[in-house]
């Protein structure tokens, strides 16, 4: 499986879409008109959540540019939305795109292709929360994001803009946020890693962080 050019979306999504221009820790609607709604984000990042018995959050998946997700994907009950970080999304009625996917072949390969990656990453995902330890866990994040956002300074090291917060970081990983701090330490002390600033992330020693994650091999097949 090839991962799709993320930034681009085929030009009649575009044309069927409405804009929304989005702000840090803005919520996206379940439902438009009544429909299930389809969000494909065209830049900054969505996050989708469930939130459980006793206010307790699972960050569930995060959407990078080119991506795309199905309100329906998730119990309506349960689950929301919401943009990490400032960004332009593209809004869709679910009976709009389905009859886009209906007249038009490149959408419905875009759409069978997009979710087709992202139900592998979460497969990926799922085994890290699962069988991974704390370390294993981070360098798995870490190595996914270099390779889908990372881009190269001049060092050639990929740096990637952090689209989670530490705490919302340490909700995916399904981690303790002190945990995950004092783990981040420990692989900038290593070298493999160096922050520019809050957001900012440079992973110095691309090979070195990838060895410490048994998910290395798919996310590379998956992501290139």
């Amino acid at each position: 499986m090839n991962a799709p050019d993320w930034g681009r979306i085929p030009r009649p999504i575009v044309e069927q879409a409405s804009i929304i221009r989005t702000r840090p820790g803005q919520t996206l609607a379940n439902k438009v008109d009544g429909d299930e709604a389809v969000y494909v984000v065209r830049s900054g990042a969505l996050m989708q959540s469930l939130t459980l018995t006793h206010a307790l959050r699972q960050i569930t998946a995060i959407f990078h540019p080119g991506t795309m997700v199905r309100t329906a994907s998730a119990p309506s009950s349960l689950a929301r939305i919401v943009a990490v970080r400032a960004g332009e999304i593209l809004r869709l009625r679910w009976p709009v795109f389905s009859e886009l996917m209906e007249s038009n072949t490149e959408i419905c390969r875009y759409f069978c292709r997009v979710t087709a990656l992202e139900d592998a990453l979460k497969a990926i995902h799922m085994a890290a929360l699962g069988r991974f330890d704390t370390q294993q866990r981070v360098a798995t994040y870490l190595v996914e994001l270099a390779m889908r956002s990372g881009v190269r300074n001049t060092a050639g090291n990929p740096v990637c803009e952090m689209p989670l917060s530490r705490a919302e970081m340490a909700d995916y990983l399904g981690l303790n946020a002190d945990t995950l701090s004092r783990t981040m330490s420990g692989l900038r002390a290593k070298g493999l890693i160096r922050h520019e600033d809050r957001n900012r992330t440079v992973v110095c020693q691309f090979d070195a962080l990838a060895a410490l994650t048994p998910a290395a091999e798919a996310l590379t097949t998956l992501l290139g």
